[in-house]
């Protein structure tokens, strides 16, 4: 039923998915290579798994775990991991991807219970694992939850109470270190307490946890109430939402990283 609903709506051929001990398409049963231009459409099934795939014009799709992928035949090829393609050692290329005809296509397709064959023009062929390809393509990216989230408003963020992190912990202990990006993660917003208030503590702090940017302000600076610098950022008065530093490459955008408790209420720093 997926299949003929999804078959319908992108205007190809009826998809008809096969379950084991059932043939499809009146093929003989078993794993079998396809010429690709002699069929267009191969169904196999990797025990509970249904598997099915389909040529088109400059890519194939896959289904497979539920998932339906497109890729395309350049990339295919050039993402190859065989051994005179790719340094499994080292993960890197031996393939010229600028060797690769943008107009490449499959000469011969095999799927069996874990793998897709490829066997390109030149003879070469091409395996991987199907669960590698879900791994690898975007809409197997796209289904993966990295870490749940909590968009919060002052409620929740009240009923939250988003716990700290202290400055010992944070700095010398992973325990500390995870607690933190944990709570960074999950609220978008997380706290160290017990920060020595000068500038050089603060960047000790956000290396822990990233790359200091150089700007044109520098790495680190004080931010005070200065209103001779002509900016109401560097006075008492309140900001409402904004985006700092558009005219910069990778601006800042709306979220805070880091927010530093210290012992004293002159101590706020500010960092990029």
């Amino acid at each position: 039923m997926w299949c003929r609903r999804l078959a319908c709506l992108l205007g190809l051929p009826c998809w008809q998915s096969r379950r084991a001990g059932h043939g499809s398409l009146g093929l003989p049963h078993g794993t079998r290579t396809v010429p690709t231009a002699a069929a267009r459409c191969h169904h196999t099934a990797p025990e509970s798994l249904s598997c099915a795939w389909q040529l088109h014009g400059d890519h194939l799709e896959l289904r497979y775990a539920n998932t339906l992928m497109r890729f395309d035949f350049v990339w295919l090829r050039d993402h190859c991991r065989s051994a005179s393609c790719y340094n499994a050692k080292t993960n890197q290329r031996s393939l010229d991807t600028a060797s690769v005809d943008l107009g490449i296509k499959p000469k011969a397709v095999r799927v069996d219970e874990t793998t897709l064959f490829l066997t390109w023009p030149d003879g070469h062929v091409t395996r991987y694992g199907l669960e590698w390809l879900v791994k690898n393509s975007y809409e197997g990216q796209k289904q993966r939850v990295m870490h749940p989230r909590i968009l919060w408003n002052a409620e929740i963020y009240r009923q939250a109470q988003v716990p700290s992190v202290d400055c010992r912990s944070f700095l010398e202990t992973d325990e500390g270190l995870k607690e933190f990006l944990q709570n960074f993660l999950l609220y978008g917003i997380a706290f160290v307490e017990n920060v020595t208030p000068t500038k050089e503590d603060t960047q000790i702090l956000a290396e822990r946890i990233s790359l200091i940017r150089e700007t044109i302000y520098g790495r680190m600076w004080y931010f005070t109430s200065d209103f001779s610098r002509g900016d109401t950022a560097y006075t008492k008065l309140a900001l409402d939402r904004h985006t700092d530093t558009t005219y910069f490459q990778e601006p800042c955008g709306y979220v805070l990283l880091l927010l530093l408790h210290t012992h004293s209420a002159e101590g706020r720093r500010h960092s990029r």
